[in-house]
């Protein structure tokens, strides 16, 4: 009886399979940037497309079972949420819309994910991320690009099924926000991004005396 039960706690720390199917991620945080970032004064436009809306990641966890991360809807909510943060007027068009005048248009791409659901199970769940944003001005020119890595990590001892795909989603996320992130804030600081100053704007008057 005791060679049985520490039989299937071994397959239990081996194996710990997930259920097949998509995995369902926590709400988009709200993103706490570096001190002193305040939202330009600028109207931008978050570009999304079918496919990135539509992007998942696929990770097998087993030779018969596999986990489908929404990582592209996931994404765009994300920035959706925090995107005010960086400038003081966004808009989020519908895929199909008429084009919006807007001082900055800007997209989103996922270059790369990956995740690793670990075997045994006890071991960390992780997760990497790299984003990649472009940004065009009114004509429609690339006035910035940036590319940035996030990295998530979280583990909570010996699970497996739902409680397993819980910290697969969160390693997901910490991935994500850390990546965001860094996005927001190299958009924060880009001085390709931030106004010109108003050269015809009146000289101000010297102090009489």
């Amino acid at each position: 009886m005791r060679h049985a039960v520490l039989s299937l706690l071994v397959l239990s720390l081996v194996a710990a399979p997930l259920a097949a199917g998509s995995l369902k991620m926590p709400d988009p945080p709200a993103i706490e940037l570096a001190e002193g970032i305040a939202p330009l004064p600028l109207h931008a436009v978050l570009k999304v497309s079918d496919d990135l809306q539509n992007t998942v990641s696929v990770v097998k966890t087993s030779p018969f079972d596999k986990l489908v991360y929404p990582t592209g809807a996931w994404t765009v909510a994300l920035f959706e949420k925090n995107l005010p943060l960086v400038f003081e007027k966004v808009e989020v068009p519908k895929p199909g819309a008429p084009p919006v005048d807007a001082d900055l248009t800007l997209e989103i791409s996922i270059v790369r994910f990956e995740a690793t659901v670990p075997h045994p199970a006890y071991n960390p769940y992780t997760a990497t991320v790299v984003y990649r944003i472009d940004v065009f001005d009114r004509s429609g020119e690339k006035i910035f690009t940036q590319t940035a890595t996030g990295n998530g990590q979280t583990s909570k001892g010996m699970m497996s099924g739902f409680k397993a795909k819980g910290l697969a989603a969160e390693s997901a996320k910490l991935a994500m926000v850390d990546a965001a992130r860094q996005v927001l804030e190299g958009l924060a600081d880009a001085p390709e991004l931030h106004p010109a100053p108003d050269t015809d704007a009146a000289p101000a008057t010297p102090p009489e005396g």
